[in-house]
């Protein structure tokens, strides 16, 4: 029996010439974390090459499409190749032939996208069409929104009573801030009207109540109140504001924080803990009087901080409102930041979705992080004239007020 030629050819060993590896070949290190050769599909079809490295980036779009289809990848009609991703390695070592020493040689890594020529969403038509289409879609039914509980925030602040600036003295704060009870009426009357009507309100007092005597030098020949008329003044138009939800709503929370002006203080310098707060004591003095009274107001409830917190939050409908007055910093751009630090203290307002402050008697509100919201509250004092020597900003007075429902905050207003 004799074997044929081409079977004996390959039984035979093979000459050092044929099994030496042609010269062009080329053998590479490992590739960087996340530059490993594959492809990854995304929806829609779209898909994520990263090829193997090469000594130059690809030039051109017929480049781009040979470089994929030499990984045996198939290019679909209506798809093309876009390079993503371009990365110039100099550190990559090669060997160019089997059997000899590596030597660095710079490389490219490339990333490419094979993706649909046009967007996916132009399937269903041309641009005017889908223009046309969207705006003559039969609207669906507004939900009944009063189904759901949604509450009214007041946020009274920085009404120092006793001060007096060029927007007055007491009487003209007290004129001002009736006449923002009067517009609060009929804001609660306009959400009615549009189906947006509150089922609950709660008032957050956000500190610096009374101007105080103790704070500066200043205080002792500007002011046109004693001590306890300040916080007699105070008590009396909290019972107002207090009085006009309650006859509204089938339930009110009050709360209050700690603040630089409501601090009782002696010589200056702050004394007991951070309860030990003007504010504080006026809230406590009227859940005293409402609690003499369960028939008329059994529905109110109050919320002060703990002994030793200047800060408090509260769940309404489900957000968490953090309401501090914002004396903690030294000026408004540092509010975002004393915020973090709170919730990595996992402090009152750690968890707030939205966090109120006053203090620096200006209106500002502003996103951060994921979907939280800092507002900084208006003043309703008689103006900050020493500021407005200092900067030359005048603030304006407000109320502010807004909702909380089931999808958040809304109706935004300063009164």
């Amino acid at each position: 029996m004799t074997l044929s030629n081409d079977l004996q050819a390959l039984l035979e060993p093979a000459s050092p010439e044929q099994s030496q590896a042609p010269q062009t070949q080329r053998a590479y290190p490992a590739a960087p974390r996340g530059w490993e050769e594959g492809v990854r599909y995304e929806p829609g079809g779209t898909m994520v090459v990263t090829a193997p490295p090469a000594e130059k980036p690809p030039a051109g779009d017929d480049e781009l499409r040979k470089r994929v289809e030499e990984m045996g990848l198939s290019v679909p009609d209506g798809f093309r190749v876009r390079l993503a991703e371009a990365k110039h390695d100099p550190a990559a070592w090669h060997r160019d032939a089997e059997g000899k020493d590596a030597v660095t040689r710079a490389v490219w890594r490339c990333r490419y996208v094979i993706e649909p020529t046009a967007p996916t969403w132009m399937s269903a038509g041309d641009v005017d069409a889908l223009v046309r289409d969207a705006m003559r879609r039969r609207r669906k039914p507004r939900p009944a929104v009063d189904a759901a509980e949604r509450a009214l925030v007041v946020v009274y602040a920085d009404a120092q009573a006793g001060k007096v600036g060029r927007g007055g003295g007491t009487p003209e704060l007290i004129a001002r801030v009736a006449e923002r009870f009067d517009k609060l009426d009929d804001h609660v009357r306009d959400l009615k009207a549009i189906g947006r009507g509150p089922t609950a309100a709660y008032w957050l007092d956000a500190g610096d109540c009374v101007e105080n005597v103790e704070n500066t030098a200043q205080q002792a020949h500007t002011n046109d109140l004693t001590m306890t008329e300040m916080v007699r003044v105070h008590r009396r138009i909290t019972f107002e504001g207090l009085d006009r939800l309650a006859g509204r709503f089938d339930r009110v929370v009050a709360a209050t924080c700690g603040s630089n002006h409501g601090r009782v203080r002696r010589n200056r310098e702050a004394v007991g803990p951070p309860s030990d707060d003007w504010g504080i004591e006026v809230l406590s003095q009227i859940a005293d009087a409402y609690a003499r009274n369960e028939a008329a107001y059994g529905h109110v409830s109050f919320v002060v901080p703990e002994r030793w917190r200047e800060s408090v939050s509260l769940d309404i409908g489900g957000t968490i409102v953090g309401l501090a007055h914002g004396h903690q910093y030294a000026r408004p751009d540092k509010a975002v930041d004393w915020w973090r630090g709170q919730s990595f203290g996992r402090q009152p307002i750690a968890d707030a979705d939205l966090l109120i402050t006053g203090h620096f008697h200006h209106w500002r509100a502003q996103q951060v992080g994921n979907g939280r919201l800092w507002v900084q509250a208006p003043t309703l004092d008689n103006g900050s004239d020493w500021y407005t020597a200092r900067s030359g900003e005048v603030s304006a007075s407000g109320l502010l007020v807004f909702s909380v429902g089931p999808d958040g905050w809304d109706d935004l207003r300063i009164l």
